[in-house]
């Protein structure tokens, strides 16, 4: 006979498979810091080379001023002006990036948890199901040794 509670649950556990586990399974397999600290590296790498396009940009689009003042221009502040915009930029998207991967761990970990959940659940059923099935086999084992004795 099957067993509705485990079928309906070895349905949700196969839809949670299909959906999240592959990448929950692969980021909760991290721990936290490492997990973070390897999102904020990423981070730092591609805010900068965004940081340098832009910066290349507007100077590409800005061309004909710069060439026109390049003997009368001071670099220093210049260059200060650069440096802390690049400053205030990492830091808004280090900020979003660690705030981003610290929710994404956390999710991933709470999915992983409750798919080990539901499979501790189904032990239990087939435990609790074999456990029956053996009580049932001794009683029936009893009652045929009563026939054969008769």
């Amino acid at each position: 006979m099957v067993d509705k509670r485990r079928l309906y649950l070895m349905i949700a556990m196969a839809r949670f498979k299909d959906k999240k586990t592959d990448s929950s399974v692969r980021i909760s397999n991290y721990h936290q810091r490492d997990y973070i600290a390897m999102k904020l590296i990423v981070n730092f790498l591609v805010t900068t080379v965004a940081y340098i396009l832009l910066l290349a940009f507007y100077a590409m689009y800005n061309l004909e001023d710069i060439l026109s003042n390049l003997n009368e221009m001071n670099f220093r502040p210049i260059l200060a002006v650069i440096i802390v915009f690049y400053l205030v930029f990492l830091g808004v998207y280090t900020v979003i990036a660690f705030t981003r991967a610290r929710i994404q761990y956390v999710r991933a970990d709470a999915d992983v948890e409750q798919y080990e959940n539901a499979l501790d659940r189904m032990n239990r059923m087939y435990r609790e199901e074999d456990r029956l099935s053996e009580t049932d086999d001794e009683d029936d084992y009893d009652y045929f040794d009563d026939d054969d004795e008769d």
